[in-house]
């Protein structure tokens, strides 16, 4: 049950020291604080409602980390910048946030049935064919969530669940659809090419300074440079102070002086348990033969019988049945109401009464009890030393980067505070937003560093360390490249664009020649022969094929939608040539073929429409919302 789970939580001791901050949403800001207050942490707004900058933090890493470690080393800054993972992180949880106000705004619930089923399907958490409580923990553990944690992301993604099933319920696919979709999947063409490279024209295409200085002057935006900055910073770990941070006999007995609550004790009773599902469908002489199972059960476990044996024969909980309804060491409050009453009130060694539930029925035998108290110091020593330190090492280095950022305006040298303090000053190259800085971990560093002036100095105290001092070195202002700098760039785009031109002229006269006389893709490849170029076939491929030997050319349908009665596909431009394409054969798909992939085609296919028509919903709720990103944040995100 969702209450036995959760009595495994970690403790916040840890959090409860570092985590007390207050964020205040007043404006856009950059999301760090600065001396003088706090600015806003926000990455998005949507309907007035928060996304912080930590939870796309989160996001962002754990997306970039499933990247990481699906492309491995082939996972390179290009393959970030293609991928656009800021934008698809902040996109994923607006989307995420949108579906989970509109289920409740539906009245839509997912009880903690739902939950608990949901948790005991999860693959990861099962030996065989049951799940294992031992490896549920493990993993949780190792994944640095509480099972509480756990428990509400699933509640979440049922919930969307729920949603998005209302959506797409109801949704079918007809007999008529399965056929004209496997012949739209399976129906074959060949196509005739002849290609007409853009190189063999290139090098007798010329270019004028006239024609250099009107493309310059017509397209000056296109060679305009982005604002840039050189930044000299200083990084400031924490963690790299712990060593040096005193923690004493003494300030251990204060801190736990003081805050003795945090180690009192609850009152904890060792109980095992004996479930009777009652299914929510039930009438009532299924309820009462139910009701008469149970209570001969209670009777066998009040004379004496083994508890834990006849939990393994007779309980309907998976979680604790096999351990012979042991529901562990738990305090009051942790388990289902009425169970937690019944519990609390035994001695140790006591069965209960018949205890009715939401779910049915339950009996509890209380095996041990201890009594409530207060965690002696020495049990908890090492934990206060651990977190003293910890605390201590994060002011610490908060209280060197406040006392640097005034000497630094002062005129003191960020290399000789550095030095002084044993810690390194990195100076980047120049740089503009979006790009890198080697070793900065904070988002807002270089977007806070180009809204300041040059010489500014400045501190990041983000929410999470490390913290950074920083300088502007230097700031060079967006303007435009001079012409003597464009001025290659241009020679070769005209170059190139004069190739493709008479290269595209080429195909045009190709394609007119070859429709000048009947034959479809044969009188292509006589008219090439007599132009000197060469023909060759694709080979057959369906719709779910890329057009072999056209690099992969957004033409498919165009191709598929070819007669032979008008068999010639329009000019197409390839990355490296101007294409002519005709048909030369097509091969319809065989009908008992059809037949026989009739239920997986008819899955795939509902399930493309349920895609279609749960994006369609969520475009509806993105048109209806209220979503502004703060691109301070969200680093190349569309605003």
């Amino acid at each position: 049950m969702l209450g036995f789970m959760r009595k495994h939580a970690r403790s916040t001791f840890i959090k409860a020291i570092f985590w007390m901050i207050i964020i205040v949403f007043v404006s856009w800001g950059v999301g760090v604080m600065v001396r003088g207050g706090n600015k806003v942490n926000v990455a998005a707004m949507v309907n007035g409602e928060p996304i912080t900058a930590q939870e796309y933090a989160r996001a962002f890493e754990n997306m970039q980390r499933m990247y990481q470690q699906l492309y491995r080393e082939k996972f390179t800054p290009e393959v970030a910048t293609q991928l656009n993972l800021h934008q698809r992180a902040i996109d994923d949880l607006i989307n995420d946030l949108l579906l989970k106000r509109e289920a409740r705004r539906l009245g839509l619930q997912v009880t903690d049935d739902e939950v608990r089923d949901a948790i005991l399907n999860v693959p990861n958490f099962r030996a065989g064919d049951r799940f294992d409580r031992t490896r549920y923990l493990a993993v949780l553990r190792a994944t640095r969530t509480t099972p509480a944690e756990f428990e509400e992301s699933q509640r979440e993604s049922l919930l969307i669940t729920k949603l998005e099933n209302l959506v797409s319920d109801g949704i079918t696919v007809s007999d008529r659809e399965l056929h004209d979709l496997y012949a739209l999947d399976h129906d074959t063409i060949d196509v005739t090419f002849v290609k007409v490279p853009y190189a063999k024209y290139q090098n007798a295409a010329t270019v004028t300074d006239t024609e250099v200085n009107d493309y310059y002057e017509q397209n000056r935006e296109a060679f305009r440079r982005p604002e840039r900055v050189t930044l000299t910073y200083v990084t400031y770990a924490p963690k790299d102070l712990e060593a040096s941070v005193p923690v004493t006999d003494e300030s251990i007995a204060a801190y736990y002086e003081a805050h003795q609550s945090d180690y009192e004790t609850p009152e904890k009773a060792h109980v095992r348990e004996i479930l009777f599902v009652v299914p929510a469908d039930a009438d009532d002489a299924t309820r009462a033969a139910i009701r008469t199972t149970a209570e001969g059960v209670l009777n066998e476990a009040k004379n004496g019988g083994d508890f834990a044996a006849l939990a393994r024969a007779h309980s309907g909980d998976p979680l604790t049945k096999d351990a012979g309804g042991d529901l562990g060491l738990v305090e009051p409050g942790k388990l289902e109401g009425p169970i937690d009453e019944a519990a609390f009130a035994l001695d140790s060694g006591q069965v209960s009464d018949l205890i009715e539930t939401p779910r049915g029925f339950a009996i509890v035998k209380v095996e041990e009890k201890q009594p409530s108290g207060t965690q002696p110091l020495a049990e908890v020593r090492d934990q206060i030393a651990r977190a003293l330190r910890e605390a201590g090492a994060e002011q610490a280095a908060r209280d060197w980067v406040d006392a640097d950022l005034e000497k630094a305006r002062t005129g003191t040298s960020l290399e000789d505070l550095a030095t002084a303090r044993g810690l390194k000053a990195t100076t980047s190259s120049s740089v503009s937003r979006g790009e890198p800085l080697p070793g900065v971990t904070s988002p807002t560093l270089l977007a806070t560093a180009i809204g300041l002036d040059e010489g500014a100095v400045e501190e990041i105290v983000a929410v999470e360390p490390p913290y950074y001092l920083f300088k502007v070195t230097a700031k060079t202002p967006s303007d435009i490249k001079p012409l003597a700098e464009a001025h290659d760039q241009i020679v070769a785009t005209l170059r190139a664009q004069k190739a493709r031109t008479a290269a595209r002229a080429a195909a045009d006269e190709l394609l007119a020649a070859a429709k000048d006389a009947p034959g479809g893709a044969a009188t292509l490849v006589s008219a090439a022969q007599a132009k000197g170029w060469t023909a060759d076939d694709t080979g057959p491929f369906n719709r779910t094929q890329a057009p072999p030997k056209l690099g992969g050319a957004p033409i498919k349908d165009e191709l598929f939608a070819l007669t032979q009665e008008a068999p010639f596909a329009s000019i197409h431009e390839l990355p490296d040539a101007a294409v002519v394409l005709a048909l030369k054969a097509r091969t319809p798909a065989e009908d008992s073929a059809a037949a026989d992939a009739r239920e997986s085609l008819r899955s795939s296919a509902a399930s493309r429409k349920r895609s279609a028509a749960l994006e369609t919903y969520r475009e509806m709720l993105h048109r209806r919302a209220e979503i502004a990103v703060n691109p301070d944040i969200v680093t190349g995100a569309r605003t």
